[in-house]
């Protein structure tokens, strides 16, 4: 058990954080995956990858991947127009089969959160709102921190999922100053929008 905390510790702090780490610049874009506005990007499997996923990014948002990936799979969109708006999906294999094996969503917050202030520049770290673990769309955990540091303030709102041995994460990453209305409803309805597909057998 005390491995599988460590391994998942590791797992969330650096896939929460992944879009943190560096945003796509134009020279990454890869427009074959681009979605038209408003329609899913659906990770389809393969037959060496056994995960499939499926998540609408607001308007215009474009794709891109990162140049050193760090996760099994992961994927960034962002915003053209708010510089630092992101949306980035990471998929990482897991030996557990649920996510309460991981702890509470309180308990795993609370390691977010330490992950997330330990971090080289961040100042303080408080959750936006009560974590909450969300039955109606398969047992996730929804987690929205607001991180301050020498790159400004910045809120997270993350929807992680345990399915089929993986483990995947979305996190929505937007400047605190920038945050408004119309940007709440987009977020959560991408939050939404996010959840692991049945595959086949």
């Amino acid at each position: 058990p005390s491995m599988l905390r460590r391994n998942f510790i590791q797992s969330a702090s650096s896939i929460l954080l992944c879009s943190q780490l560096s945003s796509p610049s134009s020279a990454d874009v890869e427009t074959s995956l681009a979605p038209h506005p408003s329609e899913p990007y659906i990770r389809q499997p393969s037959s060496k990858e056994k995960f499939s996923y499926i998540v609408t990014p607001p308007k215009s948002f474009v794709p891109g991947n990162k140049p050193l990936k760090t996760h099994l799979d992961e994927i960034n969109f962002s915003s053209p127009d708010v510089k630092g708006y992101t949306v980035g999906v990471t998929v990482d294999p897991v030996r557990i089969s649920s996510i309460r094996q991981f702890g509470t969503p309180e308990e795993v917050a609370a390691r977010v959160v330490t992950a997330e202030v330990n971090r080289d520049g961040v100042f303080q770290v408080t959750l936006a709102k009560d974590p909450v673990e969300d039955k109606d769309a398969g047992g996730c955990y929804d987690i929205e921190y607001i991180s301050e540091g020498k790159r400004g303030i910045k809120h997270f709102t993350t929807r992680i999922f345990v399915r089929d041995g993986f483990l995947y994460v979305l996190t929505v990453q937007l400047k605190e100053n920038d945050i408004d209305k119309t940007k709440e409803k987009e977020i959560m309805d991408c939050v939404r929008s996010f959840k692991p597909l049945m595959i086949s057998t």
